[in-house]
């Protein structure tokens, strides 16, 4: 298997288990929270979700840094300037430190919720639709109002099902 191979089957990988992950500890969440209480075994489901999006995170973010790398030893640095590729890299920072701060408990739930689970889904977006042309700015703009959306549609279920954990 060839480097580049590699990257892009890392890359992938790592995105699955982002999203995916993501996508199931919403889920959990909020059938563990339904009752207000998260028992022993709930947590543990939480848990296990929990390290799944951090193997994914570790994968995006090692993957992503060797495709910077690849593309500077095969002299294609023009792909760096890509402002799509700024975006991505933006919101997988995005990521990593919205996971190190929701694990130290630095950012309330109701906002690092939303902020993960849109991150990992534009990231993807990005990824898959590659080719249409979009400013930084344009993502940008897209990704913060859809986190906004996604915080208040979090909160709306949150009391639909009455949770107050």
């Amino acid at each position: 298997m060839d480097y580049y191979l590699f990257l892009v089957t890392a890359h992938i990988f790592g995105a699955i288990l982002g999203v995916g992950g993501i996508t199931f500890a919403e889920i959990f969440y909020f059938k563990s929270a339904r009752d207000n209480v998260i028992d022993e075994t709930e947590s543990s489901f939480l848990r296990t979700t929990y390290f799944v999006l951090r193997m994914g995170t570790i994968l995006l973010v090692l993957s992503g840094f060797g495709f910077l790398v690849y593309y500077r030893l095969i002299g294609s640095e023009e792909l760096l300037y890509n402002s799509q590729l700024w975006a991505k890299l933006t919101i997988v920072i995005v990521i990593a430190f919205n996971a190190i701060l929701l694990q130290a408990r630095k950012i309330p739930t109701w906002l690092g919720s939303p902020i993960s689970l849109v991150s990992w889904y534009i990231a993807m977006f990005l990824g898959i639709f590659r080719n249409v042309e979009m400013s930084y700015f344009q993502a940008m703009i897209i990704y913060i109002a859809m986190i906004v959306f996604v915080a208040f549609v979090l909160d709306y279920i949150k009391r639909i099902l009455n949770i107050k954990i």
